[in-house]
């Protein structure tokens, strides 16, 4: 092997480059639209059948978006691309036959090989080329001044996206891990908590306490699911409830069953997170009074169409109903004062009532709500 053979691998290989190429988390990802698309105007400007978002990786290049060549990766000594990386810009090679480089290559010797290439390098802020932006053609020919231009401002292109697909992946770790320290945070405050609960013997202070740590373990419980999520600002709230639900079972009297019936939405995630504690609220509250000790029964939780693009929110159970002189859910507890304060945080109401039999509590509002 040649010295610019020698320097060819040693680029392909080089730790630096490669770890910069890992950075980004893009290899072996499904197809996206704005990769799509950019290949297929490369295709359409320079007028090829083929192109290709290339990126080298140590054994093999691997297409982010490809058009006309109908794979998605080859083995890297096959690769055209990988004998460009220390060229900076645009690379044309009007006929591969006649490249010293290319000439051997099985891509070019197959029939129909690819007797014409230009690629533009894909490079990072600190200078490391991950692969091209290429486009090829089965017979020898160049690209005219525009054609130029537009495949190195394509190439731009495909860099700005992958800069906006690391930036997005960085502010979800970074929100995941604010998550993730808020729960822990709160798991340690609800252990002091127990540990006042053991030391406590009067019966109305422990209920309260119980219930201070209720709460904080069902905060803790949303915290752990906005931490398990890979979105950043928004929640699939169907599936949020159905998850909430099954973390609220675990807890519910031997008997009772809870049901999610969800259309499906989504919504910003801090609203996500009063909703979830306002479900939890209304949810808990009916399993401590819904049914009588032994007996079973259902409480279901309900996200139906509200009309205006309007969604309502409902927690149902069948059994004893409200007490007497508990007019329209205006109770004077804490928990009560819970949930009004987290639907008036959401721009909403909440109606509590009997509903003959049981409990019906509801609200409506607006998943657009920027109040949220």
């Amino acid at each position: 092997m040649d010295a610019r053979g020698g320097a060819i691998v040693d680029a392909c290989g080089d730790p630096q480059r490669l770890a910069a190429l890992h950075r980004y988390g893009i290899l072996d990802t499904a197809r996206e639209p704005g990769f799509d698309q950019l290949a297929e105007l490369a295709s359409r400007l320079c007028a090829t059948p083929v192109a290709v978002i290339n990126l080298i990786a140590d054994r093999r290049q691997w297409f982010k978006a490809e058009v006309g060549l109908g794979i998605r990766e080859t083995p890297l000594d096959v690769s055209i691309c990988r004998h460009f990386l220390l060229r900076s810009g645009l690379t044309v090679i009007p006929d591969t036959m006649a490249d010293p480089l290319l000439c051997r290559n099985p891509l070019v010797t197959a029939d129909p090989g690819f007797h014409f290439y230009a690629g533009c390098l894909l490079t990072t802020p600190e200078g490391h080329a991950l692969g091209t932006l290429c486009v090829l053609d089965h017979r020898p020919r160049d690209l005219d001044e525009t054609q130029r231009f537009a495949l190195r401002t394509l190439a731009d292109q495909v860099m700005a996206q992958m800069e906006l697909r690391l930036a997005l992946q960085q502010r979800t770790l970074l929100l995941q891990e604010v998550h993730h320290r808020v729960r822990n945070s709160l798991q340690l405050v609800g252990s002091v908590v127990g540990l006042q609960y053991r030391g406590i013997t009067d019966p109305e202070a422990r209920a309260a306490l119980d219930d201070t740590a209720r709460r904080i373990r069902s905060i803790a419980a949303v915290h752990e699911r906005l931490h398990r999520t890979d979105r950043l600002d928004t929640v699939e709230l169907d599936a949020f409830l159905a998850g909430l639900a099954s973390d609220l079972q675990a807890t519910a009297p031997q008997g009772v069953r809870l049901a999610v019936r969800a259309v499906p939405a989504v919504v910003p995630s801090g609203m996500a997170v009063s909703l979830a504690l306002l479900v939890g609220e209304l949810v808990t509250n009916a399993l401590k009074y819904a049914y009588p000790e032994g007996e079973g029964g259902s409480v279901e939780i309900e996200l139906a169409p509200a009309g205006e693009g309007r969604l309502r929110l409902s927690v149902r159970d069948h059994g004893q109903g409200l007490p007497p002189g508990f007019a329209g859910g205006q109770g004077r507890s804490l928990g009560m004062r819970l949930i009004h304060a987290m639907a008036a945080q959401l721009g909403a109401e909440a109606r509590i009532g009997n509903a003959h039999p049981g409990t019906l509590s509801s609200l409506t509002f607006d998943p657009a709500a920027a109040s949220a």
